[in-house]
Order: structure tokens, then C-alpha cells, then sequence
């Protein structure tokens, strides 16, 4: 099974421009897993449901595919779908 860390997949589908602001809103409680706070080391799942706070908006992601890698937005959106209501 891979293993992927939540702060990367955030910014590997380009929701933070960075590792760092990944981890730092992951720390601050503004990414939820079931409406509990996560840690950065979390491991992604698909599937996985997550709620998202960032400065621009607010979003719930759901987990379709994993990435290890920074990519084009066109290819990172194929990877989780908006399920914001």
C-alpha cells in the first residue's frame, strides 16, 4: 500500500503553495478529517473526506487518487473532487 502524507498531498493538488503552509494550517486546525483536527504525518486514503480552511476559501475535498508530486493544475484536480456545499 502507498503511503502519502497529508501536508504533501495538500500541496502536491496545489491547494497550498507550499509544504510549509501545508503543515502550518494542518497544525493550526484548519484542515478536519470527520470534524477532528489531523496531523501533518497523517496517511491519505482514498476516499478520505477532508474540510479545508485556507485565507482565499473554505473546502470540503474528497480523496480520489494520490499524488507524490507537484503537477500541473490540470492533472492535480483529477485527484480529489469538490464536494463543497
Amino acid at each position: 500500500m502507498e503511503k502519502l502524507r497529508l501536508d504533501k498531498y495538500l500541496w502536491a493538488i496545489r491547494i497550498f503553495k507550499t509544504r510549509t503552509q501545508a503543515t502550518e494550517a494542518i497544525d493550526s486546525g484548519k484542515v478536519k478529517w470527520n470534524g477532528q483536527a489531523v496531523k501533518p504525518a497523517r496517511v491519505v486514503s482514498i476516499g478520505d473526506k477532508y474540510s479545508i480552511k485556507t485565507p482565499a476559501r473554505r473546502w470540503t475535498i474528497e480523496v480520489t487518487g494520490l499524488l507524490h508530486t507537484r503537477v500541473g493544475f490540470e492533472d492535480a484536480i483529477k485527484n480529489y473532487s469538490d464536494i463543497t456545499s
